[in-house]
């Protein structure tokens, strides 16, 4: 499937949104990698409406203004939610992940259902996520790929970014840079996650060496409403490496909340 792409103001930043297929909305937060759709997202926009926002920055560093920490980002997902007249599945992965937790922790109300996959955002001692910002491509594709030799792994972290993909990386770096450079976590979220009252789905590469299984088990422990469900043969990006084995598991909990 191609999506339709659009921009969406929200609040005051122009959002660049990649939409595709019908029924329940689910708005795909993306990971540091950037708004790139996947066959994944083709395989979930079969069951579901999907929208994915390009986080502040990543398509463009003048949105950045104003986003210093995880809340500024919170706001900006609201703003967006408001504008869409949405209540939606909020799907996060990565750093967006992060981001799909600590709105879902605020606003409650404003989601029918949460789905963190791979996602940063925690501190689990003894398993702390490895800072992706000090390793180069070729050190990073064995911790995020469970095949760092195979094509998924080639083309989605390349050791030279494509010419024309080039810009678009810089600004996703800067972004993601800019929110989990220090910390990738918040160390008041994991009390906070009792507060979100929603349907909820933890979704794992079983080979994750960036941000590893502990943090799955962390998340569905705290979340109250969670179950946790691990993909074989994926890393941190199950829609990409695994994407029909990650597409079924969320159509099946996407079916379980009935119509939207």
């Amino acid at each position: 499937m191609t999506p339709n792409e659009r921009t969406v103001v929200a609040g005051d930043r122009p959002t660049r949104v990649l939409e595709c297929g019908n029924g329940r909305p689910l708005v795909w937060l993306h990971d540091t990698l950037g708004n790139r759709w996947s066959e994944g997202h083709s395989l979930v926009a079969e069951f579901a409406r999907v929208l994915t926002p390009s986080l502040p920055g990543f398509d463009d560093s003048a949105t950045l203004d104003g986003i210093d920490a995880a809340e500024d980002v919170v706001l900006w997902l609201l703003d967006f939610l408001v504008a869409e007249n949405l209540r939606p599945v909020l799907l996060g992965c990565g750093l967006g992940g992060w981001m799909a937790a600590e709105l879902a922790v605020r606003y409650p109300e404003r989601l029918s259902g949460l789905v963190l996959v791979d996602a940063y955002g925690l501190r689990v001692e003894g398993a702390l996520a490895a800072d992706e910002f000090a390793l180069t491509a070729t050190m990073l594709r064995p911790l995020v790929f469970a095949d760092p030799l195979g094509n998924a792994a080639q083309a989605n972290l390349p050791d030279v970014e494509p010419t024309e993909r080039f810009e678009q990386t810089l600004h996703a770096r800067v972004a993601a840079a800019r929110l989990a450079w220090q910390f990738p976590y918040d160390r008041k979220l994991r009390a906070r996650l009792r507060r979100a009252r929603v349907p909820a789905l933890v979704v794992w590469g079983e080979c994750d060496r960036l941000v590893s299984t502990e943090h799955a088990r962390a998340y569905a422990d705290a979340l109250p409403h969670a179950r946790l469900e691990l993909i074989a043969q994926a890393a941190h990006h199950p829609y990409i490496e695994q994407p029909r084995a990650f597409a079924d598991v969320v159509h099946g909990f996407v079916a379980e909340l009935g119509e939207a």
